[in-house]
């Protein structure tokens, strides 16, 4: 594994239309390179429980395809574990700023791992090396 992915990246995984910067660049790149964060299960977990109490129909849709995006990665979700837990802990002493993306931080850190996100700004001064699809056409 190379990369880990930010909630909104994985997001255009699962667009008819994604963003044709991000597409490309996820041509280019293996699927074995690519992992997410225990943290953007929980994200979107918890986006589709808020969907599911004003609009159950698109919810249960939608928690289709992200049980199979999930699937394609079943054995890339990294868990929080000890040595991320640390790190995570040790980058929120420096700073409260952005929890999630901290954490987030944290698991690519202790992975070696670049952060694959459109939110750059959120990581900045976390000591990892970002790249943002968005932005670049290849790998």
């Amino acid at each position: 594994m190379k990369y880990l992915l930010d909630t909104n990246v994985l997001r255009e995984l699962g667009k008819t239309s994604p963003h044709k910067n991000v597409a490309a660049w996820l041509k280019s790149v293996d699927d074995a390179d690519l992992a997410i964060s225990a943290l953007t299960v929980r994200e979107i977990a918890k986006g589709v429980a808020k969907l599911r109490k004003t609009k159950p129909e698109a919810a249960a849709a939608l928690d289709v395809a992200v049980s199979a995006i999930f699937d394609a990665f079943e054995g890339r979700i990294l868990p929080i574990n000890r040595p991320v837990a640390a790190a995570w802990g040790e980058a929120l002493g420096e700073s409260d700023k952005h929890v999630d993306d901290a954490g987030l931080a944290a698991t690519a850190r202790v992975h070696g791992l670049v952060v694959v996100t459109r939110n750059v700004k959120d990581f900045e001064g976390r000591r990892v090396t970002l790249l943002d699809p968005f932005k670049v056409a290849r790998g």
